[in-house]
């Protein structure tokens, strides 16, 4: 499977192909779009830990929100299991769960650039 991992704003930051059982980095968290092998796109918050062992399918979930104001509109999240067997790729977006400051939402998208314009001191 194809591995590809973006920082906030898309800039490609790691990219390689791995079987599952060889799998580098696990995004615990982070916002996710897996792709199967019939061409199927998941898009959600991976959920599913490893300890001793491989699973046979990933977890990711979607938030119950509001897209436009980022709100949750109630506890009722959505699971999707996808299995290991039929993922072609799974591209990640380094640090995007909100618990890093970042706006909830379900969107695969990509932030702008944060621009600093600080006053030149004379």
């Amino acid at each position: 499977m194809k591995v590809i991992q973006y920082n906030l704003t898309g800039e490609v930051i790691k990219r390689y192909s791995s079987d599952f059982n060889q799998f580098e980095d696990y995004p615990v968290g982070e916002k996710v779009r897996i792709t199967t092998t019939s061409g199927q796109k998941y898009v959600g918050f991976w959920q599913t830990f490893f300890t001793t062992y491989f699973p046979e399918q990933i977890q990711i979930f979607r938030y119950n929100l509001d897209e436009k104001s980022s709100k949750l509109m109630g506890f009722d999240d959505t699971l999707i299991f996808i299995p290991v067997r039929d993922i072609a790729k799974i591209e990640v977006i380094l640090y995007s769960s909100p618990r890093w400051g970042g706006r909830p939402t379900n969107e695969f998208s990509f932030s702008q650039p944060i621009k600093n314009d600080l006053p030149k001191s004379h």
